[in-house]
């Protein structure tokens, strides 16, 4: 009894599902249809959602006439819809932070502090009225072959006779003498102001030991109250009989 309702059970299932199958397909080809035709034109009445027309149909349908009778008038353009223009972000700077520049230092240029001008020096009190004066001696005319001797005239700037000073002489040989102007007058009678002299009697003389043909070196300067009143002057004899009295003379500057 059982086994019989089972076989009768299973043909019964299997058709029921072969229609059910069936159904299905048909409904799933009917969508597609219609996908299909709202697709080629979206403007199909079926289409639930058709898309906006910017063509609109105008009839106008004159007083007392047929509106089938009047020719359609041209369709009017409305425009689409229009959008507000695309926004475009405007940046703000952002303020940026100034530094307070700091305050410069101009540099002022040191002080030039002029440097004192060293004074002149002053110029000794006596310098030389001239070069040293080689000449042969006519005081003594018996002694012209081995007399030698140097001499000379101390006087201020006006020829006035100097005597309060000393002249001192000294040699190469270690010998040394001192003589005071105004002791060989008899120059200034005999030369005057012919071999540099300023004219005064203010002469002096100093005999040199030795020949005339010998020829000594002589270190020669003035002193007042013993003291350098003048610059040491070197000189040398001529060494011969012809030239054999030097005369130097000193003047007075201040």
């Amino acid at each position: 009894m059982s086994s019989y309702s089972r076989s009768n059970s299973e043909p019964r299932r299997g058709g029921v599902a072969r229609t059910l199958t069936i159904v299905v397909l048909l409904l799933t080809m009917l969508v597609l249809a219609y996908c299909v035709a709202i697709f080629l034109n979206p403007h199909l009445p079926i289409n639930p959602f058709p898309p906006l027309s910017p063509y609109v149909m105008v009839q106008i349908t004159p007083e007392g006439g047929d509106p089938g009778e009047q020719p359609p008038v041209a369709p009017t353009f409305t425009p689409p819809p229009t959008f507000p223009p695309t926004w475009t972000p405007t940046l703000t700077p952002v303020p940026t932070m100034t530094g307070t520049p700091r305050p410069t230092t101009t540099p002022v240029p040191p002080t030039l502090t002029p440097s004192p001008i060293p004074p002149t020096p002053r110029p000794p009190q006596f310098t030389l009225r001239s070069d040293p004066i080689f000449v042969g001696q006519t005081l003594y005319p018996g002694a012209s072959g081995w007399w030698t001797g140097i001499a000379g005239e101390v006087s201020d700037a006006e020829g006035k006779a100097v005597t309060d000073v000393t002249i001192r002489v000294q040699d190469n040989k270690g010998r040394s003498w001192e003589v005071a102007p105004g002791s060989a007058a008899n120059y200034a009678q005999t030369f005057g102001t012919t071999y540099g002299g300023g004219g005064s009697y203010a002469w002096w003389e100093q005999h040199l030991e030795g020949s005339c043909q010998q020829q000594l070196t002589l270190r020669v300067q003035l002193l007042v109250g013993g003291q350098a009143g003048s610059s040491e002057v070197t000189v040398k004899t001529s060494g011969g009989c012809e030239r054999n009295l030097v005369l130097i003379h000193f003047v007075k500057n201040w």
